[in-house]
């Protein structure tokens, strides 16, 4: 069983009926990073697995969902496809999962 909605924090992990296998991570849910880390630490500490989902996020706010998921979730079933795969004729070089983690990056950028 995973959640979704109403995952915005620690205290909406801990008012479930029951404690989760799965949370589904949306960012722009959690209001701010420090919330989305506490839930991403309090997810390790309790064995509950965390996979990456987006809310229409472009540009800067996909690729700090690709830095999150390739950080803390790389091998979930992340639904936070790469910019490229948004194009009508997609290359053919497209990185697939898992995702790797950033190698030089600015602020939360992947």
């Amino acid at each position: 069983m995973s959640w979704d909605y109403p995952i915005q924090g620690v205290d909406s992990v801990r008012a479930l009926p029951w404690e989760p296998d799965w949370l589904n991570i949306k960012p722009s849910r959690f209001g701010s990073v420090e919330s989305l880390l506490d839930t991403v630490e309090y997810a390790r500490e309790h064995d509950i697995r965390l996979y990456g989902g987006g809310q229409f996020e472009l540009g800067v706010g996909r690729s700090h969902l690709h830095a999150l998921a390739s950080l803390f979730y790389p091998d979930g079933p992340n639904d936070i496809a790469p910019r490229g795969y948004n194009v009508p004729d997609p290359p053919a070089e497209l990185p697939g999962s898992p995702l790797d983690p950033p190698v030089d990056p600015v602020g939360l950028e992947w």
